[in-house]
């Protein structure tokens, strides 16, 4: 994760008044069309479900025009027949193509990272896997059944505006959950509360980037019950004062690093 740190929306009163407002019309409308007998039109959003999966400004302000745009445009309400056969209302496709964009453009941008640096990119299993995403949201308009909706689902998902800070704090509660499990090392507290104060997901995942043997936390945190030692370490103490030393925490330790 490079370049510019996204930062995390900071919620307030009109916030929350302008998503309520925006997902009450947008249910609305799309009760008023079943009521007509349209077919094949959008679900229904829950606000609490969308307002929680929400971590940018830029995400809150694309989520609501897009509302918007389905519940006071006609033209928005009107089917279509996609290349597939799949029929689905205007807004959808046009939400979709976006979607389409963004997360082409993003993975391009993520491949073209990890082709700087790795003169052996093929064998990359990362870049391989974004190539299989890239490749299967390239060809969403000729999916169909549930071949369309985990493909659509999969384009949403990589082509939202946010999707690096949501990435990020992914990757952060699931870090913090595996370094629970460490509370018993030395030095636990050292790490534990200054990745406590670290506020941003982006800039926490790029924190822990800076030590390769932290990186790698999910495959020794539970050493006493596995029995299992992380690399060539004496043993996992030693790995874990490794990664303090990494990210320049020593001076705060009361042991040395071995």
């Amino acid at each position: 994760m490079n370049g510019k740190i996204p930062a995390l929306i900071r919620w307030n009163r009109s916030d929350y008044a302008k998503l309520s407002y925006a997902v009450r019309q947008f249910n609305k409308k799309v009760n008023e069309l079943e009521q007509m007998g349209v077919e094949y039109t959008p679900e229904e959003y829950n606000y609490k479900d969308l307002k929680s999966d929400i971590y940018s400004r830029k995400e809150l302000n694309r989520i609501i025009k897009s509302l918007k745009r389905f519940s006071t445009r006609e033209t928005q309400q009107k089917l279509i027949e996609i290349p597939s056969g799949e029929k689905i209302t205007n807004w959808e496709y046009q939400e979709l193509k976006k979607a389409q964009k963004r997360a082409s453009n993003y993975i391009t941008e993520k491949a073209r990272g990890i082709v700087e640096s790795d003169t052996n990119v093929m064998g990359d299993r990362e870049f391989r896997q974004l190539m299989r995403t890239k490749e299967s949201i390239s060809d969403l308009f000729g999916r169909s059944g549930s071949d369309f909706k985990i493909t659509k689902e999969r384009a949403l998902a990589w082509g939202r505006s946010d999707y690096e800070l949501r990435r990020a704090d992914v990757f952060r509660d699931n870090f913090m959950k595996a370094l629970d499990e460490m509370k018993n090392y030395d030095n636990f507290k050292v790490l534990y509360n200054k990745l406590k104060s670290i506020k941003n997901p982006v800039q926490f995942y790029n924190y822990i980037q800076q030590s390769e043997t932290l990186q790698d936390i999910f495959l020794y945190y539970k050493d006493e019950a596995n029995a299992q030692t992380y690399g060539g370490f004496k043993n996992n103490q030693n790995a874990f004062n490794k990664a303090i030393e990494d990210l320049g925490l020593r001076e705060f330790t009361n042991i040395d690093i071995e």
